[in-house]
């Protein structure tokens, strides 16, 4: 049976989520389950061929799930607990990208480990992982007002914070790397540690620490 109205089978649907033309991942470290994160990663990207069944296929997401998988070995050889939420979200209007948006949390037990360069290992491989899914987009030069933006965005996604309140304490280009290592201060006195182009200097991976207050920030600039 066929239903030409609309909302029957048959009919265009006029609710529909799209295609997915970006992948955003964010990966934190927590001490304790009920606890704020002390640094998160986000990997932002293009996927490619999303009119293709072998672009669709590449970002499946069981296979998201499955390169994610290193960053839960975080200075133990058994997985660590996590949380895992999904957001898909399409607009009608305009160009009407679609994005799927995957965040984890990683519980790791201690805030020592959760701060340190342990976690590093197992989003390096991940994203990379990711990346290559990606047919590993070019990475160009990131100009300095391109990273602070990158910077203040990604520090805001990761810690629900209001841009305005941020103002950049110190910065630190490495070129050779194209990655900048960037110093946030709120107003309140919070500070955080940002590299943009962690990975092969490709500006959609991030990294984003929380800084004690009792910690220095070492890049040049900084107090």
């Amino acid at each position: 049976m066929t239903w030409d109205a609309v909302g029957e089978p048959g009919a265009r649907p006029l609710l529909t989520l799209g295609r997915v033309d970006r992948i955003r991942v964010q990966v934190g470290y927590r001490a304790r389950p009920d606890g704020p994160a002390q640094q998160q990663f986000l990997l932002d990207l293009p996927v490619p061929g999303t009119d293709s069944a072998g672009g669709r296929d590449a970002f499946d997401e069981s296979r998201i799930l499955a390169a994610l998988e290193p960053v839960l070995f975080v200075g133990a050889a058994a997985p660590r607990h996590y949380s895992l939420h999904q957001h898909r979200w399409h607009t009608s209007w305009g160009p009407s990208p679609g994005a799927l948006d995957i965040g984890l949390l990683v519980t790791t037990g201690s805030r020592t480990t959760a701060l340190s360069e342990a976690p590093l290992v197992g989003v390096d491989r991940a994203f990379r992982t990711l990346l290559e899914a990606a047919d590993r987009p070019e990475s160009t030069p990131t100009s300095r007002d391109a990273a602070i933006l990158r910077a203040r965005q990604s520090a805001t996604t990761a810690y629900a914070l209001d841009p305005e309140t941020l103002s950049l304490s110190a910065e630190e280009h490495h070129a050779a790397a194209n990655s900048w290592a960037l110093g946030l201060r709120t107003t309140a006195g919070d500070e955080y540690d940002v590299v943009v182009g962690l990975v092969d200097g490709f500006a959609g991976s991030v990294r984003i620490r929380h800084v004690d207050r009792i910690e220095v920030f070492d890049a040049v600039g900084s107090e």
